[in-house]
């Protein structure tokens, strides 16, 4: 397509591509604006040129440390939302609590609009779909409504799992998953370090966010309530949002351990193929899929070297009991 000459009118083709345009942009709001989840929503909206209409940022909180927050740059306030003034809406990511969620989950059908359930409240929810983007795309319905994201252990494992599922089969997995205390917002990550300060100086600890000795000290999660652990998920739950999304018919067993990293979720698996299947089958399952990377030789593959950088590492394959069953390492 020729843009349009200095001077000259544009031309019905340029006018018609900036008018579809337009159409597609959407009125975007992100709830709970403040948390570290809202602010990983906003970067990658930024960062993958969403096309953007129009943007607001609400917060559930009746008292905010800071009404005042950015948008691209933008300085940008922060407001209480309301189901009548909300105006114009297309999308609305929900990036608080499970509480502060379910206080918005009527909204989108009543408004017309669709909204990514963050919070994992939804999650349980058989009328609400449950999708991992890069898993079960076609569970996304077209209708106003919520969307449900898994949690992200779940999203972690799905991600694992699905394409071994697909093209290789699976028989059983386990996993155990080390949770970071970024699963926690900001806050986590706060108390991580005061905790971490406090102990080298022998003071007294803060325990206002996981209620525990995070610090230089791991904690499995028979040893922690899920509603005292803010980001905590019972196995249990997790292993059912995995299965919903993969739709695999195989065993899962899953458990979580609380560990003193600040950022990025790993998981140590036992996988079990179907008879006959052997490691090139299981290299061959990844080969094909964005989101996951096999580590070489020895590429540095912790957390720390994990934190902050887009998709999935998998690393330390190897043979366990025989020639169908695997260990490895995924960040």
């Amino acid at each position: 397509m020729d843009a349009a000459s200095p001077g000259q009118p544009p031309s019905k083709d340029l006018m018609g591509t900036r008018e579809a345009t337009a159409r597609r942009r959407a009125h975007v709001a992100v709830f709970d604006a403040n948390t570290l989840i809202a602010k990983g929503i906003k970067e990658q909206l930024i960062s993958r040129s969403f096309p953007v209409a129009s943007v607001r940022l609400f917060t559930s909180k009746d008292d905010p440390d800071s009404n005042l927050t950015d948008f691209n740059g933008e300085a940008m306030l922060l407001t209480q939302p309301d189901p009548d003034s909300l105006g114009s809406l297309d999308i609305a990511f929900l990036c608080g609590s499970r509480e502060e969620g379910a206080r918005y989950l009527e909204w989108p059908g009543r408004k017309g609009f669709v909204a990514i359930d963050l919070t994992t409240r939804s999650n349980a929810s058989e009328d609400v779909p449950l999708v991992n983007a890069g898993v079960n795309p076609e569970a996304i319905t077209s209708r106003p409504g919520v969307i449900a994201t898994p949690h992200p252990i779940a999203q972690l494992l799905s991600t694992l799992l699905a394409p071994i599922v697909r093209r290789c089969g699976l028989r059983e997995a386990a996993a155990i998953v080390f949770q970071p205390a970024s699963e926690a917002g900001e806050e986590g990550i706060d108390e991580l370090y005061r905790q971490a300060v406090s102990l080298m100086n022998f003071q007294d600890l803060p325990r206002e966010v996981f209620g525990k000795q995070i610090a230089f000290n791991l904690v499995p999660s028979f040893l922690y309530e899920e509603e005292k652990v803010p980001g905590g998920a019972r196995p249990p739950a997790l292993e059912r949002e995995v299965l919903k999304i993969t739709g695999g018919e195989y065993s899962l067993s899953v458990d979580v351990v609380l560990v003193p990293v600040f950022h990025c979720h790993a998981v140590l698996a036992s996988l079990r193929l179907p008879a006959g299947r052997a490691r090139e089958d299981l290299l061959a399952s990844f080969r094909s899929v964005e989101e996951i990377r096999v580590a070489g030789g020895r590429e540095p593959s912790t957390p720390t070297d994990r934190a902050g950088k887009p998709g999935m590492l998998v690393a330390g394959i190897r043979a366990a009991r025989d020639q169908s069953s695997f260990w490895l390492w995924a960040v």
